[in-house]
């Protein structure tokens, strides 16, 4: 225990340790109001500490007085236990006697203890401020005195008082006289001090000093002094043995105001937490939710107390995580690399776990919310995160379907082409690059279901093959739809069923089956193309950064969910591999060669079959630079009157090519196909067409000019541009609309939406006549004749060619031509090529004729000088 002695040589010390004696002292309050760690110390070697005797504020004069040469630094000593500085150093005794010090020894470090003198204000709650004064050697002089103790009241905004009861008298500190600015002198009563307080506040203050003297009940009282400035006094004071009441007096004005700023703060607070429409939360630094407003509750499905205590990580719903970002879950509290200290960040949708209401606690579906995180660090190192939850659940969900449109495709629900490039791009910078095979499918004869059944049809036998596609495919193998009746699959390891050959011929079975559609069953088929990674020289790739592809599962599934976490993680999505297109170009070729041997079957990618795609590639280079060189011509074949007067042309496209002379349209018409330029070249052929025909000559003497027919396969009615196309080519040349006709194949007059009929009508209404191109291939009916919104049918030369010899092809003929007559249209005879077709088809009443045994396609110089010569008669055939 210290004891309390007297200072030899230094009456001011002595009367400040009778004046601040441990015993009559109450609470040295924070300055401000603030926490430990924030309290205003006395000037000088001064600390202070708890009621479990750790320190929890400190002075430097401390630290240099345990280590002189500065290697320590003052937060070093907070949170210590008091005795591990002060030595011989006991708790403070209310009942010291009077007029002494507190003394102890002070570590210090490589040296002795130091001997110090203790002046301690002690608090209410078991802490105290102490404040250090070195002894002086009895062989040295004194030092000089350090802050006197009114010094350190005055400081500090407090003071003590006395009070005799049995006198009355009161004695009060300078620095207390001073706080209530009353003079400093004797002969104080007790009064003097309730007369300073606010009058309003002196019967409170009257009943606890009434309880003091009553039952010895410790004063405990805040009161306003009178003085007019609002200050506010917190008084204690305890009744000693002797008939004295000593007490303190402090001036907490600052602290209460910062009360009272602290009070309205955590109000307004409380109040946005309630009224906020976004979940709120505050964790503390264990990461456990401490307070949760209303909407989190709501959020979550959870009350409060349901939520309080649970730490972070355990709000999230770990399986809806991993489904979207395989691997570990991030924290759901994860700091910003490189962050420290107060931060604030935000962070992608994370999914929390929710509990129905009244669903006996079941899991209901995750709720996705942004998080925004703001991290607080206290000065005594707490941390507290809060924590603002926005429910983006439903802008995900619309993020989701809108993702899905993107790569899949509507009608089937299948993965599209963008998908289908997507993951086999990544498998080809895979491990399993050589053994990525793609197959082709094309169906055979789909074109017979949608003339015969219609397109409703079609698509219910799509939907059909999808569904048997994703449920009979190998594991590690999928579907997706490319276009119009091609399905490709995607296999990430061919070897795991037997090789690419194998591969094939399943999928092909897969699709040869016969499915009831629109109460009939259809009997389908598919042609298979397949090319293997082997075939291009793909080179197996190990990439540590990027998760592999599991060739036993779904390789299109695997990798658009690789696609969204690496989105979602910030990170650079994968190149594209640069043999994605020669792989998938290759497996087109082989489709291709596979159809010219017939249907059902399947071909793989060999060097001939790339070689002729590489050509195919080179003549589509080629091809697009024709049509912006002005390589492309035309050639125009008569269709002729039984009277040999030429009534219309059809304009045919030929190539005039820089190298190879005048390339045939069999040749280049599939490539422009396959790279979807067919509509493009059916713009430039009907601009040239029409501009060409607007200058032709009479084909007779009454004066009548040919019509031109234009074959569109690629520019259609329906077609977004091709109403103003037609008229601006039209206008453009300055050629009548009723010397134009436009020939479309059967089905695509067939079933037209409204808008469409609309126009093609107001085109026919300015003269344009429009013609069934090839009528009779396929599975055409006369009965849709009479539907179709054309004036002219176009026989196909399969029947014209044995018109003469064949009964059932005559009768056909006769079929035709009867119901066009009946209906209004005219009958044209293509391929007519001898004399015998000629005299049998005229007898049956058709009406014109297109064919060699008239001309052949010639340049349009010489079919202008061909319209000079007048009508024509089989004689006259050209060699165009």
């Amino acid at each position: 225990m210290g004891s309390a002695v007297p200072v030899p040589g230094s009456r001011s010390l002595a009367v400040a340790a009778a004046r601040h004696r441990a015993d009559a002292l109450a609470v040295l309050p924070p300055a401000d109001g603030g926490p430990e760690g924030s309290l205003t110390l006395p000037p000088g070697a001064a600390l202070h500490h708890d009621a479990r005797g750790r320190i929890v504020a400190v002075r430097e004069q401390v630290v240099r007085l345990v280590d002189p040469s500065g290697t320590v630094e003052p937060h070093r000593a907070l949170g210590r236990p008091l005795h591990d500085l002060l030595v011989d150093f006991g708790a403070v005794d209310p009942c010291a006697g009077p007029e002494g010090l507190l003394t102890a020894r002070l570590r210090r470090v490589a040296d002795v203890p130091l001997p110090v003198h203790v002046v301690v204000w002690p608090d209410a709650v078991g802490g105290a401020t102490l404040v250090l004064v070195p002894q002086a050697p009895s062989s040295e002089p004194a030092p000089a005195p350090g802050p006197s103790a009114a010094d350190v009241e005055r400081i500090a905004g407090l003071g003590h008082w006395e009070v005799d009861l049995a006198t009355g008298s009161a004695w009060l500190s300078p620095a207390l006289a001073e706080l209530l600015g009353i003079p400093d002198r004797a002969g104080r009563r007790a009064g003097d001090l309730l007369q300073a307080l606010h009058p309003a506040d002196r019967p409170g203050f009257a009943r606890c000093w009434s309880a003091l003297l009553a039952d010895g009940t410790p004063l405990e009282a805040e009161a306003r002094l009178g003085d007019g400035t609002g200050r506010i006094l917190e008084v204690h004071a305890a009744l000693r043995g002797d008939g004295t009441v000593l007490g303190t007096a402090s001036d907490v004005t600052s602290r209460r105001q910062a009360e009272e700023r602290l009070r309205t703060l955590t109000q307004r607070f409380t109040d946005l937490l309630a009224v906020a429409p976004v979940g709120i939360a505050l964790f503390d630094d264990d990461e456990r939710m401490v307070q949760a407003n209303q909407a989190l509750c709501r959020l979550l499905g959870q009350g409060p107390e349901a939520l309080r205590g649970r730490r972070a990580d355990e709000l999230l719903d770990l399986a809806a995580e991993t489904a979207v970002v395989p691997g570990p879950v991030t924290p759901l509290l994860s700091r910003p690399a490189g962050s420290a200290g107060s931060v604030s960040w935000s962070c992608a949708p994370r999914a929390l776990r929710t509990r129905e209401r009244g669903a006996g606690g079941a899991d209901a579906d995750p709720v996705w919310c942004e998080l925004h995180v703001s991290v607080s660090v206290h000065d005594d190192g707490g941390v507290t995160h809060l924590v603002v939850f926005t429910d983006v659940t439903d802008a995900r969900r619309v993020e989701a379907s809108l993702r899905h449109q993107a790569m899949h495709d509507e009608l089937t629900g299948l993965p599209n082409r963008r998908a289908l490039t997507t993951t086999v791009s990544r498998l080809l910078a895979g491990p399993t690059a050589r053994r990525t095979g793609v197959l082709f499918c094309d169906l055979d004869n789909f074109k017979r279901v949608n003339d015969s059944l219609g397109h409703d049809a079609g698509d219910e036998l799509l939907v059909e093959l999808a569904a048997r596609l994703r449920e009979r495919l190998p594991a590690g193998c999928a579907a997706s739809r490319s276009a119009g009746d091609e399905f490709v699959v995607v296999c990430a390891d061919v070897d795991l069923h037997g090789g690419l050959d194998a591969l094939s011929a399943t999928v092909a079975g897969i699709l040869r089956t016969a499915i009831p559609v629109h109460g009939q069953l259809v009997r389908i088929s598919a042609t298979v193309g397949a090319a293997v990674g082997a075939t291009i020289g793909a080179d197996p790739h190990t990439d540590p950064a990027r998760p592999e592809i599991d060739p036993t599962a779904d390789p299109v599934e695997q990798v658009l969910r690789l696609e969204r976490a690496t989105e979602l993680a910030g990170l650079d999505p994968a190149p594209g591999h640069p043999g994605t297109g020669d792989l998938m170009r290759f497996a087109d070729a082989a489709l291709f060669e596979a159809k010219s041997g017939g249907t059902g079957r399947f071909a793989l990618a060999d060097e001939a079959i790339m070689k002729g795609a590489d050509e195919a590639l080179r003549m589509e280079t080629q091809l697009r630079e024709a049509m912006v060189n002005d390589e492309l011509v035309l050639h125009f074949q008569p269709v002729v009157g039984p009277d040999g007067r030429v009534q219309t042309a059809e304009a045919l496209v030929r190539w005039q090519h820089p190298e190879q002379g005048l390339i045939f349209p069999d040749k280049f018409l599939p490539v422009a196909e396959a790279a979807d330029l067919m509509g493009d070249l059916d713009r430039w052929v009907l601009r040239t067409a029409v501009r060409e025909a607007a200058v032709w000559p009479p084909s007779g003497p009454d004066g009548v000019v040919p019509s031109v027919a234009v074959n569109l396969a690629g520019l259609l009615p329906g077609d977004p541009d091709f109403l103003d196309t037609v008229h601006e080519a039209v206008t453009g040349a300055g050629l009548p609309y009723d010397r134009l006709v436009l020939e479309l194949v059967e089905t695509c007059l067939a079933d037209l939406p409204s808008t469409t009929l609309r126009e093609m009508n107001e085109l026919i209404a300015a003269g344009v006549r429009f013609a069934v191109d090839d009528f009779g291939t396929g599975y055409s009916s006369l009965s849709r004749l009479t539907g179709l919104p054309a004036q002219i049918v176009k026989l196909d030369r399969g029947f014209v060619r044995g018109v003469a010899t064949g009964e059932s092809d005559r009768a056909v003929a006769r079929a035709v031509v009867d119901l066009t007559a009946a209906i209004g249209q005219i009958c044209v005879a293509e391929g007519v090529e001898d004399s015998d077709q000629f005299a049998v088809l005229r007898d049956l009443g058709v009406h014109a004729y297109q064919g060699w045994l008239f001309a052949r396609a010639m340049p349009g110089e010489a079919f202008t000088q061909l319209l000079r010569r007048g009508p024509l008669t089989p004689e006259d055939r050209q060699a165009g």
